[in-house]
């Protein structure tokens, strides 16, 4: 499956563009990131309960960039891991609407770090929509339900 390239706030753009999937934008400008995420969580704990581990990649980078260097935070981590077994794991990029309703976009960072995981045999996508994240993990082999997404 394909997704959709988002390259307008990137000065050099990779070549390849993400290896991975990128959902397109759904239109739903009244919903921020964080309204995503928090949805997404509720829909996870809904379908798969305690049978996945899921937990935010925090990236202090930009809050603090000395403590950041200090301890090695790599530019660009996904926002969420998600673990099912002892070897299968996902990294999920969420994207939504700033308050003037445009698109949020993948940094070249995130697309690097992105790649290089796609690279190393590892499930990475981006989303804006909460129920489209959780079906794509469910297609990578997490053990989530189907009937409370669809």
């Amino acid at each position: 499956r394909r997704g959709v390239t988002i390259f307008d706030d990137l000065e050099d753009p990779p070549e390849s563009g993400p290896l991975f999937f990128v959902e397109a934008p759904d239109g739903r400008t009244q919903m921020t990131e964080i309204m995503r995420v928090v949805a997404f969580r509720k829909l996870l704990r809904a379908t798969a309960g305690a049978r996945v581990l899921c937990f935010p990649n925090a990236n202090a980078g930009k809050r603090d960039p000395r403590r950041a260097a200090a301890e090695g935070i790599m530019a660009g981590v996904a926002d969420y891991t998600v673990v099912w077994s002892p070897s299968q794991c996902a990294f999920i990029e969420f994207k939504g609407y700033s308050k003037a309703g445009r698109p949020g976009k993948l940094s070249l960072a995130q697309v690097e770090w992105g790649n290089t995981m796609h690279r190393h045999g590892h499930a990475v996508a981006c989303f804006f929509d909460a129920a489209a994240a959780v079906a794509w993990l469910r297609e990578c082999g997490a053990p989530v339900s189907r009937a409370a997404y669809i």
